[in-house]
């Protein structure tokens, strides 16, 4: 595991290195700011998840200066842990014809889907009068372990200190489903009601599973302060839609379960405590589950333009609009369903 984690580290320091050359040939430089100002390494502690460890950049690829009015970037993201899976494991026993269930068990945990890399392509474009742009973005994300995959649409609206977007996520095929049925004989437990204790014969049992990534869609308003530009909050709502639906059995039974969405609301606060580190503290809440609170840490290698210790606290030289046209994109993290079961259909005991 972080063998992998080192690589995918490796390679994203890499592409840094190979986007640098392009970003000091596409900026003349004229906003004091390198390569290294836009690169991040970052470390995110959340309840009920494995610590996250990420590096992260964002490049122009097109000529841009203080007198640019469109900005062509890209950006890359490699996290260790960078997705959570919800997995379900449901053991169920049940009669065939009436489908009546003598026993069910069923555990929820949420587990890491290990490494995952990000890549994406975006273009802003500033108002004429440089207090608000517009920007349209596309990413495709893949986790390296079980290979799931997904990508994403996404738009952005700054208007001064001001922030609203949008992203579009959409699983591109990336399931994984596996079923087997067989007879076998098995004795009832102590949870089976039975006559004189007789072998059962000819129980069905099926295993199967499924995983996906889930489609779905992000909306977000982030707010800045004039006299206070190293001072970020921020509201994420989104929706996490998880299809797929229940097997039908050779004995004729549905097994498995349908799959459902999930709702939920991400609220924080950013600040940059020096040119070189910055907090995101927060709480992320799903509907109908219990919210979690999440710290995350970030170094930048360079200089952020604005700070709360050894920095300015505003900008006097651009507007607000134009001093935002590098930020990163605002993105939710993969999330993946998870369900393995195990079924015992037992054919005689509805015949006893």
């Amino acid at each position: 595991m972080y063998y992998k984690v080192l690589k995918g580290l490796l390679a994203c320091g890499l592409a840094t290195t190979i986007f640098a050359p392009m970003a000091l040939a596409a900026n003349d430089e004229s906003h004091d700011q390198s390569w290294l100002d836009r690169t991040d390494i970052l470390i995110k502690a959340q309840e009920n998840r494995k610590p996250q460890l990420a590096v992260e950049t964002l490049q122009p690829i097109s000529h841009y200066n203080k007198n640019s009015k469109g900005l062509l970037f890209l950006q890359g993201k490699i996290t260790s842990h960078g997705g959570n899976a919800d997995r379900l494991n449901d053991y169920t026993e049940q009669g065939i014809l009436t489908s009546q269930i003598y026993l069910h068990r069923l555990n929820q945990s949420y587990e890491s889907i290990g490494t995952t890399g990000s890549i994406g392509l975006g273009y802003r474009h500033l108002s004429q009068g440089q207090h608000s742009y517009i920007g349209l973005n596309t990413f495709y994300d893949q986790a390296f372990q079980d290979h799931y995959k997904r990508g994403s649409l996404g738009a952005e609206y700054v208007n001064g200190e001001n922030k609203v977007y949008s992203n579009i996520y959409k699983n591109l095929g990336s399931n994984q489903k596996h079923y087997s049925e067989r007879k076998v004989d098995e004795a009832y437990s102590d949870e089976i009601p039975v006559v004189g204790g007789v072998q059962d014969t000819d129980v069905n049992l099926v295993h199967m599973g499924q995983g996906q990534v889930a489609s779905g869609y992000d909306i977000g308003y982030e707010r800045t302060f004039k006299n206070a530009r190293y001072l970020r909050t921020y509201i994420n709502r989104y929706h996490q839609n998880l299809k797929g639906g229940p097997y039908l059995a050779a004995s004729g039974l549905l097994v498995g379960r349908s799959n459902n969405s999930v709702d939920g609301y991400q609220l924080g606060i950013a600040i940059n405590l020096t040119p070189q580190l910055s907090i995101n503290t927060g709480y992320d809440k799903a509907f109908h589950h219990s919210g979690d609170f999440y710290l995350e840490a970030r170094y930048t290698l360079g200089k952020s333009k604005h700070a709360l210790w050894g920095g300015p606290h505003r900008d006097t030289e651009v507007t607000t609009a134009r001093s935002k046209m590098l930020d990163k994109v605002e993105r939710t993290d993969m999330k993946v369903s998870q369900y393995e079961g195990e079924y015992h259909i037992h054919v005689p005991h509805d015949h006893l």
